[in-house]
């Protein structure tokens, strides 16, 4: 077998990807303990799965830009962009009273801050790709979804990979120059299946909901602390109320510091997709327009 077909099946079955096999059977099994709670009368599988969703054009934009993403990953292109230790080192170096290293942190406290950081970089690099004019028109690919799934999750135009892998490891590998020091190739941190141990819980909790048609709230005080399925799907809204909120991944924290939180209202209904006349085109769903419309809002920005 190619070594870039091994490192495609490994990429796309593996636990860094949040449509691994593992991940949505937890989903299955946290979608079955909600629909028996919620006491409903359908069929589970019409409920967690319906037609008109999964057949949706939408759907199969998502699939096709999925597919592209990883294949992306697999010759290693996105690595390309994404040097986190070679920052930290540069950044720690850089300081006046030498390298710091983190060697003195335990696997579990270094995972720890991987996670927490890497989730703030995340907030950033997402704020940015709303608010940055040149940056939109990548994102709003993503934002074009009229229907959603855990694959909408990588319904991206891929330079806003590349991009979004650059920016990420500028502040991820900043902030852990400044914090941690150098981080040697040997540096340990806590793992399930050579993925940061925190990551993995956090994806298996409960992601692949926040791109899912299942509203799922945790409450008006726990929503101040972690980004519920309803927010991120709040964040997808077409409602102008709700643009512009809830930029976290993972954690809320970063939208409740620096004002962009929004807290839904229970079963408060919502809409996906794009309504400005400049989005048109993304609203296909057809891959051309996908893949070359955003290049050309960018290279030929409307006067």
């Amino acid at each position: 077998m190619p070594d870039w077909i091994n490192s495609l099946l490994q990429d796309t079955l593996g636990l860094g990807n949040v449509v691994s096999p593992i991940y949505l059977l937890a989903t299955v099994a946290t979608a079955w303990i909600v629909f028996r709670l919620r006491g409903l009368k359908t069929g589970f599988l019409g409920w967690l799965l319906p037609r008109e969703i999964w057949a949706h054009k939408s759907t199969r934009a998502d699939i096709a830009l999925f597919l592209i993403s990883r294949v992306m990953s697999a010759v290693g292109l996105i690595a390309l962009f994404t040097a986190v230790p070679a920052i930290a080192t540069m950044v720690a170096d850089a300081l006046p009273f030498g390298a710091r290293t983190g060697a003195n942190l335990s696997p579990v406290a270094l995972g720890f801050v991987f996670w927490v950081f890497g989730d703030f970089a995340v907030y950033l690099n997402h704020r940015a790709h709303h608010q940055i004019a040149t940056l939109w028109p990548m994102h709003a690919v993503h934002h074009s979804a009229e229907v959603m799934t855990p694959i909408t999750a990588q319904r991206q135009h891929p330079l806003a990979l590349l991009i979004g892998a650059a920016i990420q490891s500028v502040i991820l590998g900043a902030i852990l120059g400044l914090l941690v020091g150098t981080i040697a190739p040997d540096t340990t941190i806590v793992e399930i299946a050579g993925v940061n141990a925190f990551t993995v819980v956090a994806i298996m909790a409960m992601a692949n909901f926040h791109h899912s048609h299942i509203w799922i709230c945790y409450g008006r005080t726990l929503e101040h602390l972690l980004i519920s399925p309803a927010q991120h799907q709040v964040h997808h809204s077409n409602n102008p109320a709700h643009f512009n909120k809830n930029y976290g991944n993972t954690l809320a924290i970063w939208d409740w510091m620096f004002g962009t939180l929004y807290i839904p209202q229970p079963g408060e209904a919502v809409t996906f997709g794009l309504t400005d006349p400049d989005d048109a085109p993304l609203m296909t769903h057809r891959l051309g327009p996908l893949m070359l419309d955003p290049l050309r809002r960018m290279l030929l920005p409307r006067r």
